[in-house]
């Protein structure tokens, strides 16, 4: 009996472990299954800051026209970038229409239909649809990629529906973002990956290393840009990356998570002050801040009622808030080199500081008062009030004139290509002529400098006609091309923020001009005026009077100009309903931490964006979140969300 008794217990765990077995099967199918869905959103968030190769690409009519006078461009951060881009997309909508079997109704579709209808009518509308369709030179922000960030968050907000996809996304930007923040700590410390073998082999292909002579990627000393071609777009990248682990080291109830990911936040702090970016500091700062004010507030109203909500608030939360605004600006007076804080409270104090150039003629602040075309052979030039002429004669001498009398003459194939003339000097400035030979044979360019104001003026002659010209002697028109831009604020504040303050100043009456529908996708370069000379030797600096501005270097003008400014408020409030719902289930949820207040990270890369662009390495990733957010508030408040 003992022996069947022992043979009828042995079948019972036989059959407990297949069953077992079958369920832990079931149970790691379904997760693999989960997670094969999501795939292509991991391979953005986790790979796309990486994909960075070489591509030598030819410029040809608006390309070149509105470029810096070079046919080729080098191409390392965004060619192929788009690419992948274009076939994830494609990848996490065929993903969308296999797995899912019923489309979520969200009203964010209302919002997101809306922006892309108005980016199509912009493109549409647009004066160069080459460049609004696939995006300018170093950008390549288009109309069809703007659509595939749509479209990567209406995949995400029907992909991810469980807590282990949202795990599987956080653990791959977490992995992601530590090796963008090691290879920022060491670019600090002088020691840049790009700098070495290794990545010359990754980036660029071996048949144009034969070609290359020589190759370096450089910021200066003690910077870090990442896997970003600007140490801005780190500071961008961190103000998202770094509030969300720690909000995720905050809500797990893994004790490794919690110390894996405060890990991450710490090495992307000191990523962080490597890129000395004031916007990533502010971005960062503030959402973390917020995420202090949350964490208290909930312990604060923990197990209170509802209806006494705001008077505990009011007695409890308003001090600690002050604290918290107090703590940041104490720390911008601690003299430690380069903090950023330190630059951010300067900078504050000096916005606000009246400005004595208001209602001034930019011309009469000089230095340069006034260029003029006399004939088509000669051009007057009024430095610090003081007339110079630049005149060529018929036999192609060049005479520089004051007051009527040759001061200097040479003719102008006697001079040699690249050599420096010393003219007579003036009073107050002293002049340098310096010939540029171009690729056509009858064809010179001539550069005129004052110094020590730093004033670069260039002229072009072309066949025996002397003409004002740009830094990359393309011919200007004098009356058409040169006169002050319309401008709204930062008069004489130019310079605040890095020189954002000319740039928005120009900016705004830009998209004063496109309520509904903008000038298309990556179009700034085309509307912001060029050659504002007058303007930018007063509001900015005499050594950028000649820079090409493709960039308003804040997301909101970007978005205001290119698609309007009814895209811009759709996109706010859409942005504004959907963090509102998501903090408020934070605050109020049953559960001590939800995965709602994740949306912090989202709030921080707001915020920077005050100062900085979209671009193709970090949006994508951002719309993902977005998505994520949509889909927990569809799931958590049953479509409360807008």
């Amino acid at each position: 009996m003992r022996k069947l008794s022992n043979s009828k217990d042995t079948n019972i765990k036989k059959d407990s472990i297949k069953k077992s077995r079958v369920l832990s099967y079931r149970h790691n199918g379904d997760f693999y299954y989960e997670i094969y869905k999501i795939i292509p959103l991991l391979f953005i968030v986790g790979l796309l800051p990486f994909v960075i190769r070489l591509k030598i690409i030819p410029l040809e009519g608006p390309f070149y026209e509105f470029w810096n006078g070079e046919k080729i461009n080098a191409d390392f951060f965004t060619y192929y970038k788009q690419i992948f881009i274009y076939i994830v997309t494609c990848w996490a909508m065929l993903n969308t229409f296999l797995f899912t079997k019923k489309i979520k109704f969200t009203k964010a579709y209302y919002f997101m239909g809306t922006y892309a209808i108005l980016i199509i009518l912009s493109t549409v509308f647009s004066k160069y649809p080459q460049i609004t369709l696939n995006g300018f030179v170093e950008r390549r922000e288009g109309m069809w990629i703007v659509l595939c960030y749509l479209l990567l968050m209406f995949s995400t907000i029907n992909l991810v529906e469980t807590e282990k996809q949202i795990k599987a996304i956080i653990y791959t930007l977490g992995i992601s973002g530590v090796i963008i923040s090691i290879i920022s700590i060491f670019q600090y410390f002088g020691m840049d990956i790009f700098a070495t073998e290794f990545a010359k082999d990754y980036m660029i292909s071996k048949e144009i290393q034969a070609q290359i002579k020589e190759f370096n990627i450089q910021f200066g000393e003690k910077y870090s840009y990442g896997v970003f071609y600007n140490p801005n777009y780190l500071g961008g990248y961190i103000s998202f990356y770094a509030p969300l682990m720690l909000s995720f080291a905050i809500i797990s109830k893994n004790i490794k998570e919690k110390i894996i990911f405060s890990i991450f936040f710490i090495l992307s702090i000191l990523a962080l002050y490597g890129s000395r970016s004031e916007a990533g500091v502010l971005g960062t700062i503030g959402t973390v801040l917020l995420l202090i004010l949350v964490v208290i507030a909930r312990y604060i109203i923990k197990d209170k009622p509802q209806e006494e909500y705001k008077k505990i608030m009011f007695a409890k939360f308003a001090p600690i808030l002050g604290v918290l605004i107090i703590l940041p600006v104490s720390l911008s007076y601690i003299p430690i080199s380069q903090n950023p804080l330190t630059r951010i409270r300067t900078e504050a104090v000096a916005l606000f500081k009246p400005s004595d150039l208001k209602s001034k003629d930019y011309k009469e602040i000089g230095p340069i008062n006034d260029i003029k075309q006399i004939d088509d052979k000669m051009i007057e030039i009024v430095i610090n009030q003081s007339s110079t002429y630049i005149k060529i004669d018929d036999s192609s001498n060049i005479n520089i004139l004051e007051e009527d009398k040759v001061v200097w003459n040479k003719n102008i194939d006697d001079l040699i290509d690249g050599e420096i003339y010393i003219l007579d000097s003036h009073e107050s400035y002293q002049a340098q002529l310096l010939l540029n030979k171009t690729e056509y044979s009858d064809v010179y360019g001539i550069k005129y400098s004052a110094n020590p104001y730093g004033v670069d003026l260039y002229f072009i002659f072309d066949k025996g006609k002397l003409n004002i010209a740009d830094s990359f002697y393309k011919k200007l028109d004098i009356n058409r091309d040169l006169q002050p831009s319309k401008h709204i604020g930062f008069t004489g504040k130019g310079m605040i923020a890095s020189g954002r303050g000319y740039i928005w100043s120009r900016s705004f009456p830009i998209m004063l001009e496109n309520l509904l529908i903008g000038t298309g996708q990556d179009s700034f370069v085309i509307e912001f005026p060029r050659n504002d000379i007058y303007g930018r030797q007063v509001d900015d600096h005499l050594t950028r009077l000649w820079i090409i501005t493709d960039k308003p270097h804040s997301f909101y003008i970007q978005v205001g100009v290119q698609s309007g400014v009814l895209s811009l408020i759709v996109i706010l409030i859409g942005i504004f309903l959907l963090l509102y719902r998501n903090i408020q289930d934070t605050f109020f949820s049953d559960v001590k931490y939800n995965w709602n207040i994740m949306s912090l990270g989202i709030v921080g890369y707001l915020i920077s964006s005050v100062f900085n662009d979209s671009i193709l390495a970090i949006s994508p990733i951002i719309y993902i979140f977005i998505g994520i957010c949509i889909s927990l508030t569809i799931k958590n408040s049953k479509e409360r969300i807008l």
